[in-house]
């Protein structure tokens, strides 16, 4: 029993830890978004050009040089910095399941239900304030490149396959799905479990890095087709092409450089 104790106060260690990393990068994070959003308000004119570009790839080239260009690539770091640190939150997550799958499997003493319980209260795996820093994040591309030429997301572009709202903190599932973290519920977490798409009918998988991904923000962003809104050219003007849209899976990627 003692030997149980000084298991739980380590592990409970570890995701204090974690947590207060978490915690003092989120105010970091925050802090910088509102000094990104302010630069973007002040663009009040749209560029020449712009609303031809479908992607932000095109964009980039055409803003080569430009001050709105460098906006755009302080933004996709910024994007990249998010990604990051939702890998390492992720990789903490795994490795807490991992751990105490472990434990039980050699112990007489079973502890999942008490860190179900403790991933829950954990601010780096519930934090609707980092969800929303993730969408705000994705919105305020979105809106850079909508003053630059007009154009606009399809609106699929980013909705969860699950809840249907605008993803937060999205994974990629092995079957191809993308969904909100927040809608696999926590205890699935610690057993094999079918995708939470209805009707998806994938077999069952575990919650490890072969079957689950992030799906990064940067990635989501870099490969979304833009469509012109408005504009001197008509209502429409590039039509959105399925064959480049999917999955980080189905598009070979989706490990952003891992």
């Amino acid at each position: 029993e003692e030997a149980e104790e000084g298991f739980k106060l380590t592990l409970e260690s570890e995701i204090a830890k974690v947590e207060s990393f978490f915690r003092a990068k989120g105010n970091v994070f925050t802090t910088e978004l509102r000094q990104l959003k302010k630069r973007v308000s002040l663009l009040d004119a749209q560029i020449e050009g712009a609303s031809e570009c479908s992607n932000i790839v095109q964009l980039l080239e055409l803003l080569q040089g430009k001050e709105e260009g460098s906006l755009l690539k302080d933004l996709l770091s910024f994007a990249k910095h998010v990604d990051d640190l939702r890998e390492f939150l992720f990789a903490n997550t795994q490795a807490c399941i991992k751990i105490n799958k472990k434990h039980d499997k050699n112990s007489k003493y079973k502890l999942r239900e008490q860190y179900c319980s403790v991933l829950q209260k954990s601010l780096f795996f519930t934090s609707a304030q980092f969800g929303m820093l993730i969408c705000d994040t994705k919105t305020l591309v979105c809106s850079l490149v909508e003053r630059l030429g007009g154009n606009s997301p399809p609106a699929e572009a980013f909705r969860c396959s699950v809840c249907s709202h605008v993803f937060n903190n999205p994974l990629s599932l092995k079957c191809g799905h993308n969904v909100c973290l927040r809608c696999i519920p926590v205890t699935n977490l610690f057993k094999e479990k079918r995708c939470p798409v209805p009707n998806c009918g994938h077999v069952e998988f575990k919650f490890d890095h072969e079957n689950v991904e992030v799906y990064h923000l940067l990635q989501m962003l870099q490969v979304t087709k833009f469509t012109l809104q408005k504009g001197p050219s008509g209502p429409t003007s590039h039509e959105s092409d399925p064959g480049e849209g999917g999955t980080p899976r189905e598009r070979g990627g989706g490990g952003g450089g891992k």
